[in-house]
């Protein structure tokens, strides 16, 4: 089993998760430990999606490595259709669990549950076609 492949089942597994967090994160806002479940689900499946950009652009000659490189060379390459999304979802992994504004954490649980959550979910349609 290629890298690739094998990051593809993991963040199909990792989205699950991430479906049924958005799900009780939709009926339970104001239970804490949704929120971390769904902010620990969506960290993941991020990091997973974009290093299997990252790989994919690999396999057809595109070498980078950080994730925002790798963000701007998928949406360059055509590979993922809004790119400002992907550096938005970048931005929130990386505040969110550094974050204790309660306004700017709500915040960023609607962008996890709704925006992020349907980019992802486009994403994990799209990488049925990234197998090798």
């Amino acid at each position: 089993m290629s890298r690739l492949s094998e990051r593809i089942e993991n963040f199909n597994k990792s989205f699950q998760i991430f479906s049924e967090a958005v799900k009780e994160y939709k009926e339970h806002k104001i239970n804490v430990l949704t929120h971390m479940a769904l902010i620990q689900s969506f960290e993941i499946c991020f990091e997973l999606a974009w290093k299997i950009l990252k790989d994919y652009l690999a396999l057809n000659g595109v070498k980078v490595f950080l994730p925002k490189e790798v963000i701007k060379e998928a949406f360059a390459n055509e590979v993922i259709p809004d790119g400002q999304v992907w550096i938005d979802m970048l931005d929130a992994r990386n505040s969110a669990s550094h974050e204790y504004n309660l306004e700017k954490v709500s915040l960023i649980l609607d962008k996890v549950s709704t925006i992020y959550f349907k980019e992802l979910d486009r994403f994990s349609q799209q990488i049925k076609d990234f197998y090798e």
